[in-house]
């Protein structure tokens, strides 16, 4: 695996569409882009960005989406030796222009005029040529290992989101991990319906281009109909997917997922922690599949990886360092390696981020020694990573540490509500105290929050028992899956309220305990 961290996703591309030009890389739109296909599109993409202005090093920001546009787009990109800055489709064209601004773009693509923008190249590929073999007169991929590949936004909740200077390096090291860590085989029939964007999909593409496989393309999980069709239709042997996004579709479709039991042959999920109830549910629906939860950031992602398919059940556990990644427990004052316990999560390998882009502050408080310094507490037991959630959000209860994602664990197994979220409030009394909330299922409120006090009374420790206890309409969520705490503390403290997915003010009530 040494040799595929020393190239990049374009060239394993280039040579998969030299080797077998007709093999089906992706399925977008309902079509068929074989590697001939895509090559040539990123080609002609290639050739409109350098004939823009850009070459080595020059950065291109991408509107992403799930297109064979978007998908050629970043592979010429990086084939001229430029650097892809992709950002969410829906983002307003003032920030586009303000991130293209930021990062010294030399021209953004997307599907329309962007005002503002240095220059806007039409995000467009066509899928009327036929598949062929690479032309002796097509460009070949000269990017070092060591050269940039990408800038990725952080996916942060409130303030300006920070910039992640990624390399080819950094990218292929990830693409081992999940590699190693999976299994995928070169027959493997990928589902990517997350945000192109962002790291977790981004990389699940790119892993099943470098591989030679196929991957399918859809526009996240609303319509289950498509999500389904797409299954049966493409004969799906993977899907990567987010915790809130497997929590979904089980309370929508139930077992539904089941019927294609001996097809599916594994199922990744990664950005937030996957409760103890949804990974039951996978393992009596999924039963002869592989089921895995990886754990990294924006700055370093999948460093390590736990298959759960068959596995006492601890949703702390994140698992080994993966084949790259190296993991150490620091102590958070003084920053020294600590033996044993809970401290600091430090990630290093070759995984990890050159630093963010344009902010030298930022880059020396978090990149230390080659090891990005998270906020996660967590410590190692027999070479595993157990993760009790952020540093900010551990609350001090009556001497004792209390992590949310703990709490939450153990009530998303009461049988009363769809989902929860546990954070930290300030208390003038004790300095710390709990708050949930809730998402009810059917009943008589009344009934339903006696039924779920005396449940926490049984299940959980008394100083983790959380003092009050409010219903929503839906737990705000980033738009990538992570349950928005920031949002949710703002509901505590009377300065906002919650919204659901189509941005419609939710009430919040208390509910008696």
């Amino acid at each position: 695996m040494d040799s595929l961290i020393e190239t990049s996703v374009a060239a394993r591309v280039r040579a998969h569409a030299q080797q077998r030009p007709g093999k089906t890389a992706l399925i977008v739109e309902d079509r068929e882009v074989s590697y001939g296909l895509l090559w040539r599109a990123s080609v002609d993409a290639a050739r409109r960005i350098s004939a823009c202005g850009a070459g080595a090093g020059e950065r291109v920001v991408l509107q992403a989406s799930h297109t064979l546009a978007y998908v050629a787009a970043y592979l010429g990109t990086t084939l001229l030796g430029a650097v892809a800055v992709p950002y969410e489709h829906d983002l307003p064209d003032s920030a586009v222009a303000e991130l293209a601004e930021r990062v010294g773009a030399v021209c953004v693509m997307a599907d329309h005029e962007v005002a503002g923008a240095p220059a806007t190249l039409p995000l467009e590929a066509s899928f009327d040529a036929e598949p062929a073999s690479v032309l002796d007169d097509d460009p070949v991929p000269t990017a070092a290992a060591g050269d940039l590949a990408e800038l990725l936004l952080t996916t942060g909740t409130t303030g300006r989101s920070k910039v992640v200077a990624l390399s080819h390096r950094a990218v292929m090291s990830v693409i081992t991990n999940i590699i190693c860590a999976t299994g995928i085989e070169e027959d493997n029939v990928s589902l990517v319906p997350m945000p192109l964007n962002h790291v977790f999909a981004l990389r699940r593409l790119q892993t099943g281009l470098t591989m030679g496989a196929t991957v399918v393309l859809i526009n996240g999980v609303v319509s289950l109909k498509k999500v389904f069709g797409a299954l049966k239709a493409y004969e799906v042997t993977s899907l990567a997917l987010v915790p809130s996004a497997l929590a979904f579709i089980e309370r929508t479709t139930k077992d539904f997922l089941g019927k294609f039991a001996g097809q599916i042959r594994y199922v990744e999920s990664s950005s937030a922690p996957l409760p103890s109830a949804t990974r039951a549910w996978l393992r009596g629906v999924l039963p002869q599949s592989r089921l895995y939860n990886s754990y990294g950031c924006t700055e370093s992602t999948a460093c390590c990886m736990v298959e759960y398919s068959h596995r006492a059940d601890d949703v702390a556990c994140v698992g080994s360092p993966c084949a790259t990644a190296e993991i150490k427990i620091l102590d958070p004052a003084s920053g020294e390696p600590l033996e044993s316990g809970y401290g600091r999560v430090a990630i290093g390998g070759t995984g990890v981020m050159e630093g963010y882009w344009g902010d030298e502050e930022a880059t020396a408080a978090t990149l230390a020694d080659g090891m990005v310094l998270t906020n996660d507490l967590g410590c190692l037991r027999e070479g595993e990573l157990y993760v009790q959630g952020r540093l900010d959000d551990v609350a001090i209860i009556g001497g004792n540490n209390v992590s949310p994602v703990e709490v939450e664990d153990e009530i998303n197994r009461f049988d009363g509500i769809s989902e929860c979220a546990c954070v930290k409030a300030s208390d003038p009394i004790s300095g710390d105290r709990l708050v949930l909330f809730v998402v009810w299922d059917d009943g008589d409120e009344d009934v339903r929050g006696a039924r779920l006090t005396a449940y926490m009374r049984e299940h959980l420790e008394a100083y983790k028992i959380p003092g009050e206890v409010h219903g929503l309409d839906a737990i705000p969520r980033t738009y990538n899956g992570k349950i928005d705490r920031k949002e949710l503390a703002r509901l505590i403290d009377g300065c906002g309220s919650a919204r659901n997915s189509e941005g419609s003010a939710k009430q919040v009530h208390e509910e008696e305990r």
